[in-house]
C-alpha cells in the first residue's frame, strides 16, 4: 500500500494554455500519453457510500493497472488516501492487494455486482519538479468524464485540472509551494471534488443539495492546535462544498451554508486562539472576516422576504406598501445574491484557500510562555476551560438581560452562538446525554435571538428601501409585536439554561 498525498486544481483551458510559460516550468520538458480509466460500483454505488474507488486504468499501450483508493474527501484542495495498485487485466479483480482486511472482505462480498459506471478519457501533461528535495509530479489532464447510455442518454463533461502528486517525500508543504508559485501567473482554485466524485454526480444524474456543517471529527489524543486543524479543513470542505451553487445564485441557501462555514470558521480561531501563533492568527482571521462581510448582505434579503415580508403579505393580501417592499426587497436581493458569487468566482478567493491551507499544515503554538501553558493541556482540559469561559460571558450578560436593547441582545446571541460552535466542535470528547440536552436548548434560545435580530435587520432594510420616509406603519407595527413576543419567550429559555447542568464540570 502507498499513501497518495495530491493537491488538486481547477483552471480554464485559456489558463491550461497559459502553464508552459509559467517561471517554474523553464526549462523543464514535459511527457505527454493518454490515460484511459473506467470506474466500476454496484447498481446501488455501494463502494462510493464506502468512500472507495475501483478503477482500471490503461497508460498509452501499456498493461492495465487494477487501483483502490480509500480515504476522506479532501479540503483546500489536497486529498491523502491509502492506494493499491497492480498489473491486471481489464475488468478482472484481485482484491488480493488491499492490505487492509475488513476493505478487502467488503469488496470481495460486491465483486460479482461491480459493474462500468463511467470512464475517463483524457491526455496528460506531466512536469518532474524538485522541490526541496522532495519530487512532486506536476501533471495537466484535459479530455472529458463519459457515462454510458445505459438506460438513458449517454452523458460527457469536459474535464480541464491540474494535480500536484508528492512521488518522494512527507509534507504536503512541497505542493502548496509549487501551487502557490503557479497561482502567481495563472488563476487556480483548489478542487475538492475527485475525478471519480464528478463521474459519480454525472452517472447518478441527481440534484446537488447544500452542505451543512459537517460532524467533528477530533479525537481526546489530538493536541489543541491538531483539533484547530481538523476542525478548520471540515469548515472548508463546506464551503468549497456551497461554492458552486452561490455562483449559480439559484437557491440562497448556498450563499447561507457558506457563511455558515466562514462563520465557524471564524468562531474556531476565536476559540483556539490561546493556542495558535498570533501572526497567524491576525493574517487569516481578517481576511475570513473580510469575506465573509462580502456574501452577508444575500443573507439578510433572503431572510427578510421570506421569514418578515411573506407573513405580512399572507396576512394582508393585495397590501399596496407591501407589493413595493416586496418588488424592491427582490430586485436588492438578486444584486446581493450576485455579488455573493462574484466574490467566490474571485482570484483573490482562491489563492486565500491556497494559503490559508498552506498555513494550516504548518500552524504551530505560540512561542509566548504564558500562552504556551495552554497548548500543553490535553485537548479535553483545554475544552473545558474554554467552553467555561464561553458559559461566564453568557451569565453575565443573561444577568443584565432586563435592561437589554437590541445591542446588547445581539451581543448576547454571539455569545450563544459561539458556545454552540464550541460544543459542536468538542462533541466527539464530551459526556453524551448531557452535551444533547444542552445542545437543544442552545438551539431554542439561538433561534429566538437570530429572529429577534431579524426584525432589527428588517427594520433597518424596510427604511433603506424608504431613504426619505418613514417606514410602512404597517409592517413597523408587525415588527414591534413580533419582539415582543419573541422577547418574552426568550426570558423563558434563558431561565431554563441557566437552571440547568451543562456538560463539562
Amino acid at each position: 500500500m502507498s499513501k497518495e498525498i495530491e493537491l488538486k486544481l481547477r483552471l480554464s483551458p485559456a489558463q491550461a494554455r497559459r502553464l508552459q510559460s509559467c517561471k517554474v516550468l523553464s526549462g523543464l520538458q514535459p511527457q505527454k500519453y493518454r490515460l484511459l480509466n473506467t470506474y466500476y460500483d454496484t447498481p446501488d454505488f455501494d463502494l462510493r457510500q464506502r468512500g472507495v474507488a475501483v478503477r482500471f486504468r490503461r497508460k498509452g499501450w501499456a498493461v492495465w493497472l487494477m487501483t483502490v483508493k480509500a480515504g476522506a474527501p479532501s479540503a483546500g484542495g489536497l486529498a491523502q488516501r491509502s492506494e493499491w495498485e497492480a498489473p491486471t487485466q481489464a475488468g478482472v479483480f484481485d482484491f488480493s492487494i488491499v492490505t487492509d482486511a475488513k476493505l478487502r472482505a467488503f469488496l470481495a462480498s460486491h465483486q460479482a455486482q461491480l459493474q462500468a459506471v463511467f470512464s475517463t478519457d483524457f491526455t496528460r501533461t506531466t512536469w518532474m519538479l524538485n522541490q526541496a528535495g522532495a519530487i512532486v509530479e506536476l501533471a495537466l489532464d484535459r479530455g472529458r468524464i463519459n457515462v454510458p447510455g445505459v438506460g438513458k442518454a449517454p452523458r460527457s463533461e469536459a474535464l480541464c485540472e491540474l494535480e500536484l502528486e508528492l512521488l518522494e517525500g512527507e509534507s504536503p508543504d512541497p505542493l502548496f509551494n509549487l501551487a502557490i508559485a503557479l497561482a502567481a501567473d495563472l488563476q487556480l482554485h483548489p478542487e475538492i471534488v475527485s475525478k471519480a466524485e464528478r463521474g459519480y454526480a454525472l452517472a447518478d444524474d441527481a440534484a446537488a443539495n447544500p452542505v451543512k456543517a459537517l460532524a467533528s471529527s477530533v479525537e481526546k489524543s489530538m493536541t489543541p492546535v491538531e483539533a484547530f486543524r481538523s476542525i478548520a479543513l471540515s469548515c472548508l470542505m463546506q464551503l468549497q462544498g456551497n461554492e458552486a451553487g452561490a455562483i449559480a445564485g439559484d437557491n440562497p441557501e448556498y450563499v447561507h451554508q457558506a457563511r455558515v462555514a466562514i462563520r465557524r470558521l471564524r468562531s474556531a480561531f476565536n476559540l483556539f486562539t490561546p493556542v495558535l501563533n498570533q501572526r497567524f492568527v491576525e493574517i487569516y482571521s481578517s481576511r475570513w472576516k473580510q469575506l465573509a462581510g462580502g456574501l452577508g448582505s444575500a443573507r439578510d434579503w433572503d431572510v427578510f422576504l421570506t421569514e418578515t415580508l411573506a407573513p405580512l403579505e399572507e396576512a394582508f393580501p393585495g397590501d399596496a406598501d407591501l407589493a413595493v417592499l416586496r418588488a424592491r426587497g427582490e430586485a436588492t436581493k438578486a444584486k446581493a445574491q450576485a455579488s455573493a458569487g462574484v466574490a467566490l468566482k474571485q482570484k483573490a478567493y482562491s489563492q486565500l484557500l491556497l494559503a490559508f491551507s498552506a498555513a494550516l499544515f504548518r500552524v504551530e503554538p505560540p512561542t509566548i510562555d504564558a500562552q504556551c501553558k495552554s497548548s500543553a493541556l490535553s485537548l479535553r482540559k483545554f475544552a473545558v476551560r474554554r467552553l467555561y469561559k464561553r458559559a461566564q460571558m453568557i451569565e453575565r450578560l443573561v444577568s443584565e438581560h432586563g435592561k437589554m436593547n437590541a445591542e446588547r441582545r445581539h451581543d448576547l446571541r454571539i455569545a450563544f452562538k459561539k458556545l454552540r460552535y464550541a460544543l459542536e466542535f468538542f462533541a466527539p470528547i464530551l459526556p453524551r446525554k448531557r452535551l444533547a440536552a444542552c445542545q437543544a436548548s442552545l438551539a431554542m434560545i439561538q433561534n429566538l435571538l437570530g429572529t429577534l435580530n431579524d426584525q432589527v435587520t428588517a427594520s433597518r432594510l424596510i427604511k433603506q428601501m424608504h431613504p426619505k420616509s418613514d417606514p410602512d406603519p404597517l409592517s413597523r407595527g408587525w415588527i414591534a409585536g413580533r419582539t415582543q413576543l419573541l422577547v418574552a419567550a426568550l426570558n423563558d429559555e434563558l431561565r431554563g439554561f441557566t437552571a440547568s447542568r451543562k456538560p463539562w464540570p
